[in-house]
């Protein structure tokens, strides 16, 4: 090595040294929120190393922890240019894919993450958080679980096993390990918002109320204390609150996320203290927000009904060569909001029902996966199925065998609530003739006002957003249920809400008596039932049937003529 090599090895030594400084101080200030400092010394690191792979990585968190989820997919995209092994912004990639509703190039990124490094607890953190929002409680559970196992001190992932703990119905396990989150990260507000949806899912709405409340003038600007804020009536907001929420909504810098939970709070808010003309103005515009994010396919979702009354007009012929030893299921369906949930909670309140809450078992043994606006190729794999006594074997089987897990001692019955299973009634009918269905129903606009007031998670429900185009969903289901009714009258037990409301004790009867099941008093005081309840009806069903939600679109009327004038 000649004098002027070792000058110039001596010199990148030094600047080599200069940018693992700078990129370490760049952390420190990242990790403490001063981003502005932070960029800068990301940024020197990056005019001096172009190419420098943490550097552009770390850049691309900052801007996602800021919310501008385009500048950190672009240097998220450099940075993987950079190392196109680097398993860590693999597994940020997948979490842009995952804000951005990308889903399975967000799984595809995940997964290639790991296929690079199996042990890489983010990105198997962030696959258990995936298959958690899309509501698979066992690969929720099996994810979590070995990324604790891998990093038991990792509070990300003790807080993902703990939410994973709770869509497999093990909620005080969830609850303790909230409890120590909160005690070590006091700061943290996610884990205080989980552990206070815990408190509510578990009926302890006074704690879950000190946790929404306690902090809130100090952090109103944070929009999850203000959603949980308002979901108390008993709490009061000040002008200064309004006021600047107010002024949120017509920044053009805030997100329509954003926007929609701020709209959907206030209605809430002004719901509660009766002022129902400001809630109705705040109601109308969150959910054109809310519907301006994707709009719903009516015409699409009107052919895939048509679709299943055309493929069980046919003869369906199928054997059931072995009879299941375990509890049978009891399906409770029928739209959204129309009293699925307190149906399940008379039912589970029986000694000889467990209630298992909304199970997507049906729609994923039967190859059609999403009951809403499911894919051509889901529609194609159900006739496939059908098609199939072999397949329609699996599908009963596999079925069975995964309602079991919900089952405890003395079960009999095992009450799948997912409401929009009155889609697949004709698939129930064949493969699983033992098993009761309960079909719920109530007032039209009642139904729909309900659906249209409430803001469900992701973009599930898309089509309550729009007053008219939930009138005909709602026409739609009407006609599809007609179609069963003729078909299978006599297995199909009809749960008319204002008849239970107005004849609570004589329905009940009849309803267990479907059932083939004894009376019990405990059916009639359902809400003392201790279980865990995580649909929207979690409060109404921990109180006493009342006539509360009967007419109660009238209130606000002059907002729902869309609605109105569809059904007239």
């Amino acid at each position: 090595m000649n004098r002027h090599e070792r000058r110039r090895l001596k010199k990148n030594n030094k600047l080599n040294t200069a940018v693992n400084v700078d990129l370490i101080n760049g952390i420190k200030f990242h990790t403490n929120r001063n981003y502005v400092e932070a960029e800068k010394l990301y940024k020197k690191v990056l005019v001096s190393n172009p190419s420098n792979y943490d550097a552009l990585r770390h850049l691309g968190i900052l801007y996602q922890d800021q919310k501008n989820y385009a500048e950190a997919y672009e240097y998220f995209m450099q940075a993987l240019k950079s190392n196109s092994r680097g398993f860590e912004v693999l597994s940020n990639l997948g979490t842009i894919h995952l804000n951005n509703k990308n889903y399975d190039l967000a799984v595809k990124c995940f997964n290639k993450s790991l296929e690079i490094n199996n042990n890489y607890v983010p990105a198997i953190n962030n696959l258990a958080g995936y298959y958690h929002k899309s509501n698979k409680p066992k690969k929720a559970m099996s994810l979590s679980s070995l990324a604790l196992e891998l990093q038991p001190n990792n509070p990300m992932a003790k807080n993902q096993y703990a939410k994973a703990l709770v869509i497999n119905n093990k909620l005080d396990e969830a609850i303790k390990l909230f409890q120590e989150l909160n005690k070590d990260y006091p700061e943290n507000d996610d884990f205080k918002f989980n552990l206070y949806s815990a408190y509510k899912e578990n009926g302890e709405f006074e704690k879950a109320n000190k946790i929404a409340s306690e902090d809130f003038d100090n952090n109103f600007k944070k929009l999850p204390y203000l959603l949980s804020f308002t979901g108390d009536n008993k709490n009061k907001l000040k002008i200064k609150h309004i006021e600047y929420y107010d002024t949120l909504l017509e920044k053009n810098d805030v997100t329509p996320e954003d926007k929609i939970v701020i709209c959907h709070s206030l209605f809430g808010y002004f719901k509660n203290n009766k002022d129902f003309d400001k809630a109705g103005k705040y109601l109308v515009r969150g959910n054109k927000s809310q519907y301006e994010l994707k709009e719903f396919n009516l015409e699409k979702e009107e052919q895939y009904f048509n679709k299943i009354k055309k493929i069980f007009s046919k003869k369906l012929s199928f054997k059931v060569n072995k009879k299941f030893q375990g509890p049978m299921p009891i399906f409770v369906c029928g739209m959204p909001r129309s009293g699925t949930t307190l149906c399940e909670q008379i039912l589970s309140s029986h000694s000889k029902i467990n209630g298992a809450g909304e199970l997507s078992y049906l729609a994923e043994e039967s190859g059609i996966n999403n009951l809403i606006c499911p894919s051509e190729k889901n529609i194609g794999s159900l006739e496939s199925v059908l098609q199939n006594n072999n397949k329609l074997s699996d599908a009963r089987g596999q079925y069975l065998e995964r309602l079991s897990a919900h089952g405890g001692e003395g079960a009999e019955y095992i009450c799948d609530k997912m409401p929009h299973n009155f889609i697949l009634i004709g698939l129930i009918k064949l493969i699983l003739p033992e098993s009761k269905i309960i079909y719920c129903k109530r007032d039209p606009i009642d139904n729909c006002f309900s659906l249209y007031s409430h803001k469900f998670l992701e973009l599930s429900h898309q089509y309550s957003y729009n007053q008219k185009v939930l009138v005909q969903y709602y026409k739609m289901h009407e006609q599809l249920m007609n179609f069963w009714m003729k078909k299978f009258e006599n297995d199909i037990f009809v749960l008319d809400n204002e008849e239970l409301v107005y004849g609570q004790e004589k329905v009940s009867k009849q309803l267990l008596n479907f059932c083939d099941l004894k009376w019990e008093k405990n059916c009639l005081e359902f809400y003392k039932t201790k279980r865990q309840v995580r649909t929207a009806s979690i409060e109404q069903v921990r109180n006493p049937i009342n006539k509360k939600s009967i007419g109660a679109w009238k209130k606000y009327q002059n907002y729902l003529s869309e609605m109105v004038n569809e059904f007239n």
